[in-house]
């Protein structure tokens, strides 16, 4: 077996479980503390999962088909929407704008002027992590305050779990965009660079893990949390990080891909059924916010929400 390959594939390890968990539980501790309005907008139904995959699906071409600055100005509105409706409660007005502005400003300077060596491109990593942890814990808390249970996010992984296979295996979308978005400005994706070598989970992959996370915390306490947390370690980020051993994952470019929610999707799934078996029905988002899981909030931190979809499913 290549040395460069088990080399890279720890590395993709190491980041995979680093960026899953640290993102996993910023998002549960802003669903203990930080309440978000609930839009009225009904309650959250299989319609909303079937449009969330149709969107899933047809946005990924969009990006691929759009000239790069039409590309890099959607996703600049879509990460302005996320953390100012997400972040509102925490910080006043000119903070926040400030804080966004300064985020998104410094990730496309350093996409355009710090890519010539190593520690540019761990320095433009490293501040694009910080945009995909916030925007992942942000909508993350959108959709679960907002009326999505446990039972929603298990058949979305299921459902993405097909989509990954799909774009990954035969039709290759998935590696154009991780082609189209290394080295550019807004990459949504959390990684690191070594030597010659990037690692990287995708945006939409950090979301589906906080997703069952908090609704699993959300649906059922710390019991279930605890089991949803084993299960994004273990099929959300170990198996796919060590499965290009096993299985080639190596597309044209030498770029390894793997389809994550292929992995994890079956197994989340199979984990809400077996939650639901033995805790029997979940919680709604009144009966959290009335138990002590739930930290009180004062009158301030409430805030009315929009919900801001975001994929990428990439590693």
């Amino acid at each position: 077996m290549p040395a460069e390959l088990v080399f890279q594939t720890v590395f993709e390890l190491c980041l995979t479980v680093l960026g899953s968990v640290v993102t996993s539980l910023c998002a549960l501790a802003y669903l203990r503390r930080v309440r978000l309005e609930r839009p009225a907008i009904g309650v959250f139904n299989g319609r909303d999962i079937a449009i969330l995959v149709v969107f899933l699906a047809i946005l990924p071409t969009i990006y691929v088909g759009l000239p790069r600055w039409a590309t890099t100005g959607l996703l600049m509105v879509t990460f302005t929407a996320s953390l100012s409706i997400g972040y509102r409660p925490l910080l006043a007005p000119g903070r926040l704008w400030l804080g966004i502005g300064l985020l998104l400003g410094a990730n496309i300077w350093l996409g355009q002027n710090m890519l010539g060596t190593v520690f540019g491109w761990q320095l433009f990593w490293a501040e694009g992590d910080i945009i995909m942890l916030l925007g992942a814990v942000s909508v993350a808390n959108l959709y679960v305050q907002g009326g999505m249970r446990l039972r929603h996010v298990a058949w979305f992984a299921l459902a993405l779990a097909v989509y990954d296979m799909i774009f990954t295996a035969f039709v290759p979308l998935t590696n154009a965009l991780v082609e189209d978005f290394l080295g550019y400005p807004l990459d949504p994706s959390m990684g690191m660079r070594i030597g010659f070598y990037n690692a990287a989970i995708g945006l939409g992959d950090l979301l589906i893990y906080a997703l069952f996370l908090i609704s699993a915390y959300k649906a059922y306490g710390w019991r279930a949390a605890r089991v949803a947390m084993v299960l994004i370690v273990l099929f959300g980020c170990v198996v796919p990080s060590l499965a290009p051993l096993l299985i080639n994952f190596i597309d044209a470019r030498a770029d390894i891909v793997v389809p994550v929610q292929t992995w994890f999707g079956p197994v989340a799934f199979l984990g809400y059924l077996w939650m639901r078996r033995r805790y029997g029905r979940e919680r709604t988002m009144r009966e959290f916010l009335a138990d002590n899981d739930a930290v009180k909030p004062t009158p301030a931190d409430v805030v009315a929400p929009a919900v801001v979809p975001e994929s990428a499913s990439v590693s």
